[in-house]
C-alpha cells in the first residue's frame, strides 16, 4: 500500500513532464541562399524566342553573406559572375556592368529551380531576358 502512495506522485510528475514538451519545436534557421547554390542548366529567352541553352554555376559571395554569385549570366562565360541579393525566395540584381554589358533585374525560386528576369544592354538598347534555371 505504501508503494502505491509513493507511485502516484511519480506518475503525476511523469504526466506533467510529458505534457510540457513543445508540440511545435523551433526549426533551425535555413540559409535562403542554399537552394540557389549549385550547377544549373539555363534556357534563355529574348522576346519569347529561345536564344540559348547553357550551363551556369551559382556560388556564395564570400564578401557578403546575403548574396550569391551567378556565373555565366547571359552566356558571357563561366568566369563572368553577377552578384544577386537573396531575400527568402527572391533575387535582386542591382545594376552591374560585366564585359561592357549593363545588367539588372530580379528573380524568384519556385519548385526546384528559379527564373531571372533581367535587362541586358550591350550599348545598342536594352533587351528583356528571361532565364530559366533547372537542374
Amino acid at each position: 500500500m505504501k508503494f502505491l502512495r509513493l507511485s502516484y506522485p511519480l506518475l503525476f510528475l511523469s504526466f506533467l513532464l510529458v505534457s510540457c514538451t513543445d508540440d511545435n519545436p523551433v526549426e533551425p534557421d535555413v540559409d535562403p541562399k542554399v537552394k540557389f547554390i549549385g550547377s544549373w542548366n539555363v534556357k534563355e529567352e529574348i522576346g519569347g524566342q529561345v536564344t540559348g541553352n547553357y550551363p551556369s554555376t551559382v556560388t556564395t559571395d564570400a564578401s557578403n553573406s546575403s548574396r550569391i554569385l551567378i556565373g555565366n549570366i547571359y552566356n558571357l562565360g563561366s568566369e563572368q559572375n553577377i552578384k544577386a541579393l537573396v531575400v527568402n525566395n527572391s533575387l535582386d540584381i542591382s545594376t552591374q556592368i560585366i564585359t561592357g554589358i549593363t545588367i539588372s533585374g530580379t528573380g524568384s525560386f519556385s519548385g526546384s529551380g528559379f527564373i531571372l528576369n533581367y535587362t541586358a544592354n550591350e550599348g545598342n538598347g536594352p533587351q528583356s531576358v528571361k532565364a530559366t534555371y533547372t537542374k
